[in-house]
């Protein structure tokens, strides 16, 4: 049997992944003991949650910092004095919005995001929900011929180019986020398509929107392996959904999770604030 929480209650909200986790202020300094705790929540439940958080931006990146190395994203303007800091935001006029397809956060990256904490500040009434999908669960239904096949197997990542548009054109569509130079910063890389996490030791497929084709195979050649890999990846089974709240925080773990937002809330405004955490190089 599990060993109990002490110092926060944890509510699983599906059967696939993702808890609330209840008891604790994150705008106050957490204690060890309390902190072990949410990592423990984090690793277990692959995604956690919590609601009716007043954070000011201080807060938000004390909280954000007490788990690694902040890494900042290559393509999007940071907020005003806080460059860890990303603003999501889709005004009502905007008709495309962030996140808005299946993947998995800088996946592109040498050493992809470790996790990504989303802190919600305005939401629609209704819609703007965020879903996730357990990627440990979705490589264990794998059958044991297409884990062989996959086994050693690795693809590009490509953070330049998504379905024919610049990553700056598909991110930023709708004109209310602001693009930034990379600078140079590496955004295509080579990662495993099966990764195993450095923490729990659990394997999990890693494919997603950024994979744009296996090693030492063409575009063509890698489209029907990918599609199934993308399609049997996010099936209903391994999912949740969030529904957001001003207040409301989403920590996800990008090793072995994807995440899509839903873009279902035509003429209405939703503002989020975004940190991401450095990862380690996939193996």
């Amino acid at each position: 049997m599990p060993e109990a929480y002490r110092h926060i209650d944890v509510a699983p909200i599906a059967g696939a992944l993702g808890a609330e986790v209840r008891g604790a202020d994150l705008s106050r300094p957490l204690d060890d003991a309390a902190f072990a705790e949410i990592r423990r929540a984090f690793l277990e439940n692959n995604v956690i949650f919590f609601h009716g958080q007043s954070l000011t931006s201080d807060q938000f990146l004390v909280f954000a910092q007490r788990w690694g190395r902040i890494h900042r994203h290559p393509y999007v303007q940071p907020i005003d004095g806080y460059p860890d800091i990303l603003e999501i935001l889709k005004t009502e006029t905007d008709t495309q919005n962030f996140g808005g397809r299946w993947h998995t956060d800088q996946s592109f990256a040498p050493r992809p995001a470790l996790g990504t904490l989303l802190y919600a500040l305005e939401t629609p009434t209704h819609g703007g929900d965020t879903a996730f999908a357990n990627q440990y669960l979705a490589y264990e239904a794998l059958s044991d011929g297409m884990k062989a096949m996959l086994d050693g197997l690795r693809a590009v990542f490509n953070g330049d180019q998504v379905h024919g548009q610049s990553r700056q054109q598909s991110y930023l569509a709708g004109g209310s986020m602001q693009a930034r130079d990379t600078g140079g910063e590496q955004t295509v890389s080579l990662h495993p398509v099966v990764r195993t996490h450095p923490e729990t030791g659990r394997k999990a497929l890693y494919v997603g929107s950024h994979t744009q084709m296996f090693e030492k195979m063409s575009e063509t050649e890698s489209l029907p392996l990918l599609d199934f890999l993308r399609a049997h990846a996010v099936q209903p089974e391994f999912t949740c959904r969030f529904r957001w709240a001003p207040g409301s925080l989403a920590f996800w773990d990008n090793r072995c999770t994807q995440h899509c937002a839903l873009n279902d809330y035509p003429g209405r405004r939703r503002r989020m604030h975004r940190i991401t955490i450095q990862g380690d190089v996939p193996a």
